[in-house]
């Protein structure tokens, strides 16, 4: 499970670093659509499976975050170059 939240976050960062807030809503849906199935098929606890699913999109997010303050520091850092 850690490997899907690793995941979950370098798929957040890649996205917070080329595309705007509004690429989340659709992956979120998709990860929420696909953690469904998985249910359904494998006949998991809803339980344990809604804290696996609100962890994961909570990595995702955090990934988000994560290539957003990097965009930033990269548009800091050629602010603050000395010729």
């Amino acid at each position: 499970m850690e490997i899907l939240f690793a995941g979950g976050a370098f798929l957040g960062v890649t996205l917070g670093r080329f595309f705007r807030i509004f690429v989340l809503i659709p992956v979120m849906g998709l990860l929420i659509a696909l953690a469904l199935l998985k249910i359904a098929l494998l006949g998991m606890p809803t339980l344990s499976s809604a804290v696996k699913l609100a962890s994961l999109l909570f990595c995702l997010e955090l990934g988000y975050m994560a290539g957003l303050a990097s965009t930033g520091v990269r548009l800091l850092s050629r602010h603050l170059r000395v010729p």
